[in-house]
């Protein structure tokens, strides 16, 4: 039996890369790296064959439909009309009302006056917010008028058991 150095025949079953004959069985420097393309090969497609479909006819072209008109009173092309803000104070009589509740009614007082105060300010600027200044106006006096019927009850009450001593 040989060795497998001995032969020049066990080598170029691997290929013959890494060691020649010519070294005496010392290996070789290494053969570079294989070098790849930045996007895989494929073998090109068949070119397309004209298929055969069937003719129908062809559909009249219709011209398309003109949109509706601009309403009256609009501008057409972007002119929206200005967009209109809520006034301050009639969120503000919202509020203040609606605190009354766990004021005892102090703040539903100055929710009130916040109230009738941008009524006019909604008038006088074209504003928004006529809604909830009237929604201030009436959560607070009907906030005020429980409470002073709470205290006049309190007071009715109190009144007729101090006047009944045994």
């Amino acid at each position: 039996m040989t060795n497998p150095g001995d032969s020049d025949e066990w080598w170029k079953q691997y290929g013959g890369e890494g060691v020649s004959s010519e070294s005496g069985g010392q290996p070789s420097a290494p053969p570079p790296p294989p070098s790849y393309n930045s996007a895989p090969q494929y073998p090109a497609a068949p070119p397309p064959q004209a298929q055969s479909y069937p003719s129908y006819p062809q559909a009249p072209i219709q011209p398309a439909p003109q949109p509706y008109p601009p309403a009256p009173g609009y501008q057409p092309y972007g002119g929206y009309p200005p967009v209109r803000s809520s006034n301050g104070m009639a969120i503000a009589s919202l509020v203040t009302s609606l605190a009354g509740l766990a004021t005892c009614g102090v703040t539903s007082i100055v929710g009130v006056i916040l109230g009738f105060i941008a009524l006019n300010q909604i008038k006088e600027r074209n504003q928004d917010g006529r809604g909830m200044a009237l929604a201030g106006i009436w959560i607070g006096v009907g906030i005020i008028v429980l409470v002073v019927a709470y205290f006049v009850i309190v007071f009715v009450i109190i009144a007729n058991t101090s006047s009944n001593t045994y």
